[in-house]
């Protein structure tokens, strides 16, 4: 007996991105998630103008590999806290330190949530590069250099050793020392990015 399965992919256009209104509940109920397009992303130039906070899995991370787990799983809440503090922010209101960090952190993350068209990545070099993030690695790089500085990790990828490259696409996590030895293949390959007070 053949089993058979119904992909359904529903589009919907909100309402002055108003998500609170009416959505048809069987569209809902049909659908594994929502995947949100934000026309501010959009205008922001970052593409896929993916909302990581409005977007949903009912699967959740559950369906990822462990290694994406393992170097993604802060990312999209420091992620979604960085609009409404940034929109703080402009106001000309008055930040801590601790708050400045974020929005810095999160500025990089966006930068790095950009996409060329046609420029799919390979598993080891999506994990460096999110590994590199959550470390805090790009936080000193100049937001004017981050599309170079990212492509100097994916180039490092090829530093490493094969034998890991198999696990990084497998269900099996990262060790300690395997996420070190990365971080320090992604910090080598950010030299070059750093401000001079920091390379000595």
């Amino acid at each position: 007996m053949l089993s058979q399965s119904l992909t359904a992919l529903p589009i919907i256009e909100t309402e002055a991105q108003d998500i609170s209104a009416y959505i048809p509940t069987n569209l809902i109920s049909i659908t594994d998630g929502q995947i949100y397009l934000s026309p501010v992303l959009f205008e922001l130039g970052v593409l896929p103008a993916v909302d990581v906070g409005k977007s949903v899995s009912r699967v959740g991370g559950k369906a990822q590999r462990a290694a994406y787990r393992a170097v993604a799983g802060d990312l999209k809440l420091a992620y979604s806290q960085f609009e409404e503090l940034e929109n703080f922010s402009r106001f000309g209101a008055r930040i801590d330190e601790t708050t400045r960090l974020k929005l810095v952190h999160a500025l990089r993350i966006r930068a790095c949530l950009k996409q060329q068209e046609l420029s799919p990545l390979a598993v080891p070099t999506q994990i460096s590069v999110l590994l590199a993030l959550t470390a805090g690695l790009l936080d000193r790089v100049p937001l004017a250099q981050m599309a170079e500085a990212e492509l100097a990790i994916c180039s490092a990828v090829v530093n490493i050793p094969d034998e890991l490259i198999p696990q990084l696409d497998s269900d099996d996590a990262l060790s300690a020392a395997d996420r070190a030895l990365i971080t320090d293949i992604a910090k080598q390959a950010l030299m070059d990015f750093l401000p001079e007070q920091e390379e000595k």
